[in-house]
């Protein structure tokens, strides 16, 4: 078999290194290979090189597709793809020629280069074609082939042997649901978006999340759905500065899969009678988000603002610090009055409060609030004033707050010798909880601070 025109198509999740070989044959006949000191990914065809710059970046996952064509007419043409976009092409590489058959292909690795020269990383579904594509529509076909695509001259399933370097080869499907998903983590909900194509064995008329009444909408070519982070079934897990909201597919609900503890079958028999397994069938959709808002001011100036916290997605907080007049906490100073004019015999009453992004079932707890003579948080000179929850300042002093998303405290003001005309910041971290989980952070309350202090 003689190539005058071909096309290979591959995934990879590449190590961020100092060079990175894609794949090869012994005389260059055809290779591809990153160079990070150049920052240019170089295509050889029978010796000839082409490459483009800046064009590619290691350290993701990412599909890549190259084409070419040697005949006459096409002037040794071709272009190079990166998730779905061409990043380069070229003409007169190898032009009017042919690659002979019969030649191995290396992936991972360069024929004439020792291991250090090696990829490193996950490699998937590479499949080498006997035509040349021009549209993205082509491009976007191809990187959906899988193990054994009847088109391919030299399919992925004749790589799941092995690779050279430090090469993981998937398994089929591994690659759909990192590639041909959308999840979107919005302040109050999961939304979801999946590429038919890419999940045969869903029925969208009969898929659901947890909960059978949450159900898909669809179209030709894709499934979506949305689900509250407080419905459907979703649950939530807590670690100390992460909130998991977490709900699955069930891509048929008329032959759902099996509970656990169905065992009619085992996996470790060569064949299995039982129904298919939970794990085995549901699409797990997870948002994480962040527990820990942070929010500075001026402990005698206050300013408020948008907090976002960066998870699997965004969800918009709005924390803030005001000061009152008096324990009545009936006025609040306006920004006109700011900055205060203090003295060590005042006190300082403080309301910290989420503002939006909670609802009903949330709540806070104030974690820590320390004091500079600076608007850096990380500022050397610090008083702490709250750490874990409970005042550490022998003039703390917590009040009655109106509701679960806002927390009253005041102390006493003072200055810092190192600066002592200084402004005095206070930068305050909470805790957001779920309100109908029991033992958070935010149940504890500033009550079991005093609970301690008697019984030391």
């Amino acid at each position: 078999m003689v190539l005058n025109r071909f096309t290979v198509s591959f995934w990879v999740d590449d190590v961020r290194s100092r060079y990175l070989a894609y794949f090869s044959t012994p005389g260059r006949e055809m290779e591809m290979f990153y160079d990070q000191r150049y920052n240019r990914l170089y295509f050889y065809v029978n010796g000839q090189a082409t490459y483009c710059s800046g064009c590619i970046s290691t350290g993701n996952r990412k599909h890549i597709l190259v084409t070419w064509s040697g005949t006459a007419d096409a002037n040794g043409v071709g272009s190079i793809w990166v998730n779905g976009q061409r990043v380069h092409t070229f003409s007169g590489v190898s032009r009017g020629k042919s690659i002979p058959k019969g030649l191995p292909v290396k992936l991972g690795q360069r024929y004439d280069s020792s291991s250090t020269y090696s990829f490193t990383g996950e490699m998937m579904y590479f499949n080498l074609y006997l035509t040349y594509v021009t549209t993205a529509e082509e491009v976007a076909k191809l990187a959906k082939a899988t193990t054994s695509d009847p088109e391919a001259v030299l399919p992925w399933g004749d790589f799941i042997g092995g690779g050279n370097g430090d090469v993981v080869l998937y398994p089929e499907y591994e690659i759909y649901t990192k590639s041909f998903t959308t999840i979107t983590c919005n302040a109050n909900n999961m939304t979801v978006s999946l590429e038919r194509a890419a999940f045969p064995h869903l029925i969208p008329s009969r898929a659901s999340l947890k909960d059978p009444s949450c159900r898909v909408i669809w179209d030709d070519n894709f499934v979506n759905i949305t689900t509250p982070l407080d419905d459907c079934g979703t649950s939530v897990a807590y670690n100390s500065s992460v909130a998991t909201y977490t709900n699955f597919l069930v891509p048929d609900i008329v032959n759902p899969p099996a509970d656990p503890s169905d065992t009619r079958g085992t996996v470790h028999a060569v064949i299995n009678r039982g129904a298919v397994a939970l794990d085995e069938s549901r699409l797990f959709i997870s948002c994480n988000y962040d527990l820990v808002p942070h929010r500075t001011i001026a402990a005698y100036a206050v300013a408020s603002s948008r907090y976002n916290i960066e998870g699997s997605g965004i969800r918009d907080f709005k924390f803030e610090i005001k000061l009152y007049h008096d324990a009545s906490y009936k006025q609040a100073y306006n920004d006109r009055e700011y900055p205060l004019h203090a003295d060590s015999t005042e006190r300082i009453y403080a309301e910290g409060s989420l503002t939006s992004g909670g609802e009903n079932r949330t709540e806070i707890r104030i974690e820590k609030c320390v004091m500079t003579p600076d608007a850096d948080p990380n500022y050397s000179t610090q008083h702490e004033l709250i750490m874990e929850g409970c005042g550490v300042d022998d003039t703390v002093e917590y009040h009655d707050s109106p509701n679960f998303l806002a927390q009253r405290f005041s102390f006493q003001a003072f200055r810092f010798n190192e600066r002592p005309t200084a402004v005095v910041y206070m930068h305050c971290y909470i805790d957001v909880c779920s309100a109908d989980v029991k033992g958070t952070k935010c149940k504890i309350g500033w009550e079991a601070c005093d609970a301690d202090e008697e019984e030391a």
